[in-house]
């Protein structure tokens, strides 16, 4: 019989984090019972005792890195030592571990939702000079990561969010100053003000002259 394995129960944890659905939940339990049988821990009554132990120990690692307001339905000892065999253990563990997963998804949610309305907020703030790579560093992301977050969250890529930010700036400034076109493209970040042409135009189906001019009438 081995010693209960802290490290190994480490390990499963970072790599169960990670995984995206069940059945790589069901492949990291699986190569943990692998190597207690391995390493001669294969009677029942060891398979309970580790079990216990495991359950316990990432139940205390999600609350500890998730929060204590995480609720969750403690397992049952009882109902770990009345399974008959190695296979029912091991679905038992898996039913605890999408339970854990689903809370560590909704903290995980939580935090990304937290995290694009900060970044809109910069985005607000800080249109004008605003790139994916400096308001990544604000929120302690990297800037690819960051991209991700905001297709997954949004629908609408980085740059395209930014633009929507701009474009409605300009639209104000249109509609309220005389400012002259290139004027309104430098005041939003664009420093070319052929190309703030096209892009309003895309956006708005007209150019800035157009718009203009239908704003006033």
């Amino acid at each position: 019989m081995c010693e209960y394995s802290y490290v190994k129960e480490k390990e499963l944890y970072d790599t169960f984090k990670s995984a995206v659905d069940s059945t790589e939940v069901q492949h990291v339990i699986d190569g943990f019972y692998e190597f207690l049988v391995q390493n001669g821990s294969s009677e029942m009554l060891v398979l309970y005792e580790t079990t216990v132990r495991l359950l316990v120990g990432i139940e205390k690692r999600v609350l500890a890195e998730f929060g204590k307001d995480t609720t969750c339905n403690q397992f049952e000892v009882i109902s770990v030592v009345t399974k008959r065999n190695l296979e029912e253990v091991k679905a038992y563990v898996l039913e605890c571990f999408l339970e854990l997963r689903g809370i560590i998804m909704r903290k995980f949610n939580d935090n990304h939702t937290s995290i694009i309305m900060k970044t809109i907020q910069n985005m607000e703030n800080e249109f004008q000079h605003a790139t994916l790579d400096s308001l990544a560093q604000k929120v302690y992301m990297t800037p690819s990561y960051l991209s991700l977050l905001f297709k997954t969250n949004t629908g609408k890529t980085f740059i395209e969010q930014l633009t929507d930010i701009r474009i409605d700036k300009a639209k104000h400034l249109l509609k309220n100053t005389h400012l002259k076109n290139y004027e309104v493209a430098e005041s939003i970040g664009y420093q070319d003000s052929r190309y703030f042409s096209q892009i309003f135009k895309k956006k708005v189906g007209c150019s800035p002259s157009d718009y203009r001019e239908s704003a006033i009438h």
